[in-house]
């Protein structure tokens, strides 16, 4: 065949040698590596790639004693139960993420990647890649760390300022000087509405990947919503929140992500219903599934909305005057997804809105 353009001059060996070097520098510039793993012999075959992976340079002697040797013996019994699942389960993957320790490089990350391949049925060599990741990780725990500090060194100073602008509101009512309970009042809706920024975003991250502490335990749902709706109600200088009766049901999950989803729909209903003064808590049971509905009496919502209602940042055009990071729903919606329930909304413009959501439950006793 014959060659024609920029390489015109070169013979079918030099193309061919042209394309090894070019495959060569693409994959060095990847951080790529290669490596080659005999399941008989052990004997293992790598690219330099591979080995700068593992902190040692291109050329240097690396066996698979000397691989092990390198990995972190924290990480080592997970590279090991991958690494036995792949070879005892046909077209089972090799996948793990390791720290390298090596004397004269700091930590490094890799992630490793194969597959066995099979001869009668038996592994006989495993073929993979490796890639440094330490720069991903060390993002991530920079993130794991800015979000610990805003979890517990933003978060529980914040809650002590909101209980004492409650209590304030609570001595401050009634009192002559209207200027003053106006300050309260506004200081306690810019706490508040700091605490769901801060929410929003500890939520959100856990959903990016960021790594939060969720603790399941079964709870009496029908005493959580009292509790929510005392805690909204406290700081609602506006509407009456009126909590239909209720059937005493357990169910088992995060407390404390449920709680948001409470908060979260209450303090909705109340923001989007300016011109009202009442906003409804219903829990229903039915089947093997229990419904909590939260009614308000507000603006509602353009159908054409509706279906983007639960997207990351939406907000619906008829609440643009009204603050809010647009993340709340979104955050809800991902909340009982996690507990395998459903959430949605009934609403018709001007005329009010009922969002509810699903769950399943452990335990329903009728009182």
């Amino acid at each position: 065949m014959e060659t024609s353009g920029p390489f015109s001059a070169y013979g079918q060996d030099d193309l061919e040698l042209i394309s090894d070097q070019h495959l060569c520098i693409a994959l060095d510039n990847s951080r790529i590596g290669f490596w080659e793993l005999d399941l008989l012999t052990y004997e293992m075959r790598c690219t330099g790639t591979c080995k700068k992976n593992v902190g040692l340079t291109a050329h240097a002697y690396l066996d698979y004693p000397t691989l092990l040797s390198l990995i972190h013996p924290d990480d080592l019994p997970q590279v090991n139960d991958s690494m036995k699942n792949a070879i005892e389960n046909e077209g089972q993957r090799y996948q793990s993420e390791y720290r390298i320790i090596y004397a004269s490089s700091p930590i490094r990350w890799v992630k490793a990647d194969g597959i066995a391949l099979f001869e009668n049925g038996k592994a006989v060599k495993m073929l993979g890649t490796t890639i440094d990741i330490t720069e991903r990780k060390l993002i991530e725990l920079q993130k794991d760390e800015l979000i610990s500090i805003v979890n517990h060194e933003v978060n529980t100073p914040l809650t002590s300022i909101r209980s004492y602008l409650q209590l304030l509101a609570r001595l401050t009512a009634g009192n002559a000087n209207e200027k003053i309970s106006q300050i309260v009042e506004r200081t306690s809706k810019s706490a508040e509405r700091l605490r769901n920024i801060i929410n929003d975003y500890l939520s959100t991250s856990q959903k990016n990947g960021a790594r939060l502490n969720h603790h399941s335990q079964v709870f009496r749902l029908d005493e959580l919503i009292w509790e929510i709706a005392d805690n909204v109600q406290t700081i609602s200088f506006t509407h009456k929140i009126q909590v239909g009766a209720m059937p005493c049901v357990w169910i088992e999950g995060d407390r404390q992500g449920i709680s948001q989803v409470l908060t979260n729909l209450l303090t909705n209903a109340i923001k989007y219903s300016p011109n009202r003064n009442t906003v409804d808590v219903n829990l229903t049971v039915y089947g093997v599934m229990l419904k909590v509905a939260v009614r308000d009496y507000g603006i509602g919502i353009a159908e054409k909305d509706i279906k983007k209602l639960f997207k990351k940042s939406f907000k619906a055009d008829n609440g643009a005057d009204i603050e809010g990071t647009g993340m709340g729903l979104y955050i809800c919606d991902e909340i009982i997804h996690r507990h395998n329930g459903q959430i949605g909304v009934d609403s018709r413009e001007g005329l009010g809105s009922i969002f509810h959501f699903t769950l399943p439950f452990v335990k329903l006793q009728h009182s």
